[in-house]
């Protein structure tokens, strides 16, 4: 093998896998992919900016709002932290456990109500 051909050869293995990552990369920007997917926070500090404080759950300030990559979520409701990866699309998770929704989609709080009282009324 000559000296060009052992330089050729790992170039050529390692375009793929640059070509793969850069599609990847792209996509871990793109706020509408990460909508579709759901958001996982682990540090506050990736917010953009919180609205007024609505109380507290295990030493962190429960916001009203958040926002991330632009777009606005509301507090929904708290989970486990083991379920955080479970997250649904237009949902976003921060540490310790709080869920927030993107204006699109009905709070998770709300929508249960009215389904009970379909439910008592059609019994």
């Amino acid at each position: 093998m000559t000296p060009l051909e052992a330089v050729l050869v790992p170039i050529a293995l390692a375009l793929p896998l640059v070509w793969l990552m850069r599609i990847e990369l792209n996509r871990l920007v793109d706020p509408d992919y990460l909508r579709r997917h759901g958001i996982v926070i682990v540090a506050e500090s990736a917010l953009e900016s919180r609205s007024d404080p609505v109380g507290r759950y295990m030493g962190t300030i429960v916001w009203r709002s958040v926002t991330f990559k632009g777009m606005v979520y509301r507090f929904d409701r708290v989970i486990r932290a083991e379920r955080r990866e479970a997250i649904g699309p237009g949902e976003l998770y921060l540490e310790p456990g709080l869920v927030y929704v993107t204006g699109s989609k009905p709070p998770a709080s709300r929508s249960r109500p009215r389904a009970r009282a379909r439910d008592s009324a059609d019994s």
